[in-house]
């Protein structure tokens, strides 16, 4: 007998050892198709992105069958878990730059100041696709939220403010903009955006 796990519940339904993974899935009510496989587990093996023809696979092939199924309003609101260690990921980057700015390192600093407009670029797409999920999710709960669009465009606007000061060489303000303006964003982001996200999110 296949001992079947799925979203941490053992699944003690008797069914038919031809019965595939997929059926078990939606015979459970644990997906629709918006809803993500973020596990499958067979037999203590790990199946990395699963495909169509792996959950056609029946179960009594297997001893053990470990799944996970998330919705993507519970992905948003994980992914505000991991933003909030990625937060501090580029504040501890963009003090490294400061501080090879300030050893006048300029090739150093600026391959490094490079990768903090790389990473600031991907955690402004993370938290973008949050939003819209959320939104989606919980219609009008960010609508009219002033925080975080005051702290949106103050973002976008201190990014903007980056580019010049950096084409003109122009260190000292640089220098500020990423120690006064950008960390102390940051801050706010992962001090009142994020917990306000997740609030709205497990509503």
């Amino acid at each position: 007998m296949t001992e079947i796990v799925i979203n941490h519940k053992i699944i003690q339904d008797d069914y038919s050892q031809n019965a595939t993974i997929n059926d078990i899935i939606v015979a459970q009510g644990e997906y629709s198709p918006e809803h993500i496989i973020t596990v499958l587990e067979l037999d203590g093996d790990d199946v990395l992105s699963p495909s169509s023809s792996e959950l056609e696979q029946s179960i009594g092939q297997f001893k053990n069958i470990r799944i996970k199924v998330q919705s993507p309003l519970e992905l948003a609101i994980e992914s505000l878990d991991d933003s909030t260690r990625y937060i501090d990921n580029i504040i501890y980057n963009i003090q490294d730059t400061i501080k090879l700015y300030e050893q006048n390192l300029p090739v150093e600093a600026n391959q490094k100041f490079t990768e903090v407009i790389d990473i600031m670029d991907l955690f402004i797409q993370l938290i973008t696709k949050i939003n819209s999920t959320i939104k989606k999710h919980r219609p009008g709960k960010l609508s009219n939220n002033e925080m975080l669009q005051k702290l949106e465009i103050h973002l976008l606007s201190i990014l903007k403010a980056l580019l010049p000061a950096k084409e003109k060489n122009d260190i000292i303000m640089l220098c500020d903009l990423l120690e006064y303006e950008l960390i102390d964003n940051l801050r706010q982001w992962k001090l009142q955006v994020i917990p306000e996200l997740k609030r709205i999110g497990r509503e």
